[in-house]
């Protein structure tokens, strides 16, 4: 997949030429925005503040915000988030983010696949040792 990217300060943009959608996560709000194929999302901080850090995984971007609130754009067009409208804390990081959600796979942060530890049954038990 090849994506274009501009970062203008405030402003991030990123192009997606690509056959398939791409899914954006915006941390730390769980935000996530579906690029469709050969479309652009836009990301515009407030208070002049740059976007914040952007890591790739197999499958999403995480755009991790060090701005106050962070308005999303699909095509030019204003996207209804809470990113826009409700602030982060001053002095919240990434790192205090991974050490607050550790524990709780439920919240994906940064779109993280939920790993459930499921109990097995008894029965569950004793077919999975007589092969079953």
């Amino acid at each position: 997949m090849l994506i274009a990217m501009a970062n203008l300060g405030s402003q991030w943009s990123l192009s997606n030429p690509g056959r398939d959608a791409l899914l954006v996560w915006l941390e730390p709000w769980a935000e996530e925005f579906v690029v469709p194929a050969r479309s652009t999302v836009a990301m515009r901080a407030a208070s002049g503040r740059a976007v914040g850090e952007i890591e790739w995984t197999l499958d999403h971007l995480i755009v991790w915000a060090s701005a106050p609130t962070v308005e999303v754009f699909i095509d030019g067009v204003l996207q209804d988030s809470g990113s826009a409208t409700i602030p982060i804390p001053e002095g919240l990081t990434k790192g205090m983010l991974n050490i607050l959600f550790a524990g709780q796979p439920a919240a994906r942060l940064g779109g993280a696949h939920v790993n459930v530890d499921e109990r097995v049954s008894l029965w569950g038990c004793i077919t999975n040792r007589l092969r079953w």
